[in-house]
């Protein structure tokens, strides 16, 4: 379409009313008026698809290639190009004051912007039918005396009041572009300084062409002869391009900066990600010394959070301060609370944003990590402490009970020994006693094996371990395992004790409970959940022991957490997740010498009798 339109325009200025000595640099001062805002426009619109300026350029470069046809020596072309030119010039206000949103945001421009309509409609259309010839020297018509006549004339002769008319329209046109350059220079002066890395080159191409046509209105009426009026109509000419050239300008301006603001933001932030030293950088970056930045506190009444941990009302920011929210995972994240101006940045500002979520997410992270590894290290304190009491308790009970049994059955043989010659019915009644003796050393020996690891548990599963271990339980239990498989040793051992644990708490320390139940299922990890129907408690006033204690250090060390619910009124659930793989087929890998026999006892006959 736009080669379409450019090659249109080539012909018109080298056929029509254009001189011939004048027409190529003419065609090429109207294919570069032309082409480049269309080129620029459309560049625009590819690399920022949700700025509307572009697209404006797009559609001002298009319309303005219209008024090309004024250069034709045909009298309808002629005509539709002159009268396009007072049609595309509120267009080109639109512009210079939507710039850089592509809207209208202040109420003056809006105001500025309707009165150029308002003039053009009433003042200028109009008199499209009255004239019979347009005015001479304009600024795209080369044909002088030999213009084409207005093909939209209704009438004989201009009426009289045409001259009033036009000097009124001239005076009101020359009063509105004054006002619209002093806004744009306002703009100017009073945009940041990232905003106006980017508003610079454009408003003051705007600025330049407000002024060109302002010198031109009175030049053409006092000296419509002299060179000037030409100078001032090829200014006008190429001012459009200026703009849309500008634009590009800023926009590669604005880029270097960005990308320059980003890289020193980048490397304060990881230099000291902290929450103080983050909005320095970020204020330093935004060219904003005001930037505020909050942070979203999950939860139930989830909440904005200033950097000192004291809320923030995002909400009602102040009339001179616009928020930016960006979102983590769908879920606010981090809130910025800087200068209105911004908004018109705002995928460097997002970009900032985004980058505050990193560093402060990494910062999380890296906190969290040395947490684990304290925890790490204090949970490794513990169990090599609750080992070695373990271990002493192991010691204990072994020589107060099983070590102490034998030595006395020691001291029973060898008297058995001595009076098998000399009284052998005493000798064989010390052998008898000796064989429950025997029996009670090899159970307390079972007792304290299953204390260290239950035969049931390597052989059978939890399912099995747990249904045995429950009916000691002086409570009645409910025992909840469906179709568990197996997993590796340190996993069964870690949820199997962490079970019992859970079990012996509810029945010292659960008031009023009257039954328990232990559950154990599969999804996504090994669960278990232990719970009774007592009174409960509340857990945030509540001091835990060193069994629970234990059991999340049993549970850690083989990649499980623990979870307590309770409360006043309410049942009490202990509950952990071990997130493992089940073994392959379900079973333990066999031993490579094969299962022991359970260990027997086996006497003598002799001592039987």
């Amino acid at each position: 379409m736009a080669v379409v339109v450019c090659g249109v325009m080539t012909a018109v200025a080298l056929t029509g009313s254009v001189p011939a000595d004048q027409r190529w640099y003419t065609a090429t001062g109207y294919l570069f008026t032309v082409a480049v805002p269309i080129a620029a426009g459309l560049v625009v619109w590819h690399l920022r698809p949700e700025n509307r300026f572009g697209p404006l350029l797009v559609a001002t470069g298009f319309a303005w290639s219209v008024t090309a046809l004024a250069s034709a020596d045909n009298s309808f072309l002629y005509s539709v190009g002159r009268v396009s030119l007072w049609l595309v010039e509120p267009g080109v206000l639109y512009l210079m004051l939507a710039f850089p949103a592509g809207r209208l945001v202040a109420r003056a421009d809006r105001v500025l912007f309707a009165a150029s309509v308002a003039i053009v409609a009433l003042l200028f259309l109009p008199t499209a039918f009255l004239i019979e010839t347009f005015p001479q020297n304009s600024p795209l018509a080369s044909c002088d005396a030999n213009c084409p006549a207005n093909f939209f004339s209704l009438v004989d002769s201009t009426p009289a009041f045409v001259d009033p008319v036009r000097l009124v329209r001239e005076i009101l046109i020359v009063l509105v572009f004054v006002a619209v350059a002093i806004r744009l220079v306002h703009r100017i002066r009073h945009s940041s300084r990232l905003l106006r890395r980017t508003v610079t080159p454009v408003l003051t191409a705007g600025i330049v062409r407000l002024g060109a046509y302002v010198a031109f209105i009175p030049t053409r009426r006092l000296v419509p002869d002299s060179a000037a009026v030409d100078a001032i109509g090829w200014v006008l000419l190429l001012s459009l391009p200026a703009i849309a050239l500008g634009f590009l300008v800023g926009l590669v301006r604005w880029r270097l900066h960005v990308a320059d603001a980003m890289e020193q933001l980048a490397r304060s932030v990881m230099a000291r990600p902290s929450p103080a030293n983050l909005r320095a950088a970020m204020g330093a970056a935004l060219e904003d010394p005001t930037l505020e930045v909050a942070y979203w506190v999950p939860g139930d009444h989830g909440r904005w959070v200033g950097p000192d941990g004291l809320s923030f009302d995002v909400d009602h920011p102040g009339s001179s301060r616009a928020v930016t929210t960006v979102t983590d995972n769908g879920q606010p994240a981090v809130a910025l609370i800087h200068d209105p101006a911004l908004t018109e940045q705002q995928d460097f500002v997002d970009a900032a944003a985004s980058l505050a979520i990193f560093a402060t997410e990494n910062e999380r992270l890296t906190a969290r990590l040395r947490s684990s590894l304290r925890e790490l290290e204090q949970s490794r304190a513990r169990i090599l402490a609750a080992a070695d009491r373990e271990r002493r308790r192991i010691e204990r009970d072994l020589h107060d009970g099983a070590q102490q049994r034998l030595v006395a059955l020691r001291i029973k043989l060898e008297l058995a020994e001595e009076l098998m010659d000399t009284d052998s019915l005493h000798a064989r009644r010390l052998l008898h006693e000796t064989e429950s003796e025997i029996e009670e050393a090899l159970e307390q020996v079972r007792s304290l094996a299953r204390g260290i690891y239950p035969s049931l548990l390597a052989e059978r599963g939890l399912s099995e371990a747990l249904r045995a271990a429950t009916l000691r339980v002086p409570l009645p239990t409910r025992l909840d395992c469906g179709n568990v498989p197996r997993y590796p040793a340190e996993v069964e051992s870690a949820v199997y004790f962490s079970c019992l644990e859970a079990v012996q708490n509810a029945v010292k320390h659960a008031r009023g409970a009257t039954a328990l139940g232990v559950s154990v299922s599969v999804n996504g990890g090994l669960r278990f959940a232990v719970s009774d129907d007592g009174e409960g408690f509340d857990t945030a006033e509540t001091a835990f022991g060193q069994g629970l204690t234990n059991m999340r250090d049993r549970l850690a060390a083989v990649g499980g957490r623990l979870e307590i619910r309770s409360g006043r009124g309410h049942s009490t659930v202990v509950s952990g997740t071990v997130t493992a793989e089940p073994l392959d087929g379900g079973v333990l890998p066999a031993e490579p010498w094969g299962r022991r026999a359970p260990l027997r006892t086996h006497m003598p006959a002799v001592w039987r009798a």
